[in-house]
């Protein structure tokens, strides 16, 4: 049976950068990647969120109103 030898972990190893290397089965890359698309505009979500929050806004504030008046009235 060969014999078993463990790393010394009783003193800190200094970290050495190892470059990546690619992996072997896949082909050499000859040509750079291709440019990525643009992210996609998401301000008609923007717009729609806020319509969303004002038409919510326009519904509460007669309740509110009338949530006060029934505070005050008591």
């Amino acid at each position: 049976m060969p014999s078993l030898r463990l790393p010394d972990l009783s003193r800190r190893q200094p970290y050495e950068h190892r470059r990546p290397r690619r992996p072997s089965h896949l082909p050499r890359r000859l040509r750079p990647p291709p440019d990525r698309p643009d992210p996609p505009d998401l301000s008609l979500f923007l717009y729609a969120g806020i319509v969303l929050a004002v038409i919510l806004m326009i519904l509460a504030i007669p309740y509110m109103i009338g949530y006060f008046v029934e505070l005050m009235s008591t």
